[in-house]
Parts: structure tokens; C-alpha cells; sequence
């Protein structure tokens, strides 16, 4: 998409989510920039205290996320899935709500695959909801307590 063709649309958005499309591009090149920068661990240790207590259950407030944070991975190229998951969870955690983060891997032929995602309020927030039940969970951050379904 062209740039003007992407301003447009930017500035077609309702106030709400063009302030969330904002945060989300900061987020995502902010956690680009801890995962070159700090350990994994700092860098978790970053995102969990970047909200308040985490619990409220929102439905819209996750798919609104997941739109913005889709944004902005497509104008900050090379955001892969664990600094889209991150980035999510930072989001979701500012706004109050809960959040499970899973770091998975899966075979694929003789090499293993490695993959992030997110799920909030039901929602897979981050993450191809196509192939996600062939990872295995090998951490998880947090238990959301509804199921994610795809977007």
C-alpha cells in the first residue's frame, strides 16, 4: 500500500484506534529494540510490570489490538512473531486486561519451528491460528481464562 493510501486510511480510523495503531507502532519498534538490546529475561521482566493488575476480560479491546498491532508489524519491517507477541502483551497489560503469551515449537521435516503468540478475552491476538495446534508450549506467561478462538 502506498503511503498516501496509508495515511488515508490511518486518518479514516475512529480516534480510538488511531491512538491504539500509535501506541502499538511504538510498542512493537520499543520491544524490537529490548530484543536486541537485553536479555530475554530483562526483557520480560520490562513487560511485566509495563500494566496494572491484569484480569479484565474484553473481547473487542483484544481484536482491537490484534488489528493495530497487525499495522504496525506492516510498516516496521522484519517484526516477527515473538516481537508482535510482546508488543501485544505489553498493550493488553497497559489496558488492564489478561493475557497468556506462549512460546512454542513444532517440527518442521528434520528442523524445529519456533513460534509466539497471544491470546486475550478469547481471541488469538497474535500469532496464524491455521497452524498453531501443531507447537508445543514450551513457556507460557500468564492464563487467560477463556479459550482463544481464531480472529
Amino acid at each position: 500500500m502506498s503511503t498516501p493510501k496509508r495515511l488515508r486510511s490511518f486518518a479514516d480510523l475512529p480516534r480510538q484506534e488511531r491512538g491504539l495503531a500509535l501506541r502499538a507502532l511504538w510498542t512493537l519498534a520499543l520491544v524490537r529494540v529490548g530484543l536486541r538490546l537485553l536479555s530475554f529475561r530483562r526483557l520480560r521482566a520490562r513487560i511485566e510490570r509495563a500494566g496494572g493488575a491484569c484480569g479484565s476480560v474484553d473481547e473487542p479491546f483484544a481484536r482491537a489490538v490484534r488489528r493495530a498491532v497487525d499495522r504496525a508489524a506492516r510498516s516496521i519491517p522484519g517484526s516477527a512473531c515473538l516481537a508482535q507477541a510482546l508488543a501485544a502483551e505489553v498493550l493488553l497489560r497497559r489496558g488492564g486486561r489478561e493475557v497468556r503469551t506462549s512460546i512454542g515449537v513444532a517440527r518442521d521435516g528434520r528442523l524445529l519451528a519456533a513460534h509466539a503468540w497471544v491470546e486475550s478475552a478469547g481471541v488469538l491476538v497474535t500469532g496464524d491460528a491455521a497452524d498453531l495446534g501443531e507447537y508445543k508450549r514450551l513457556l507460557v506467561f500468564g492464563e487467560p481464562s477463556v479459550a482463544a478462538s481464531a480472529p
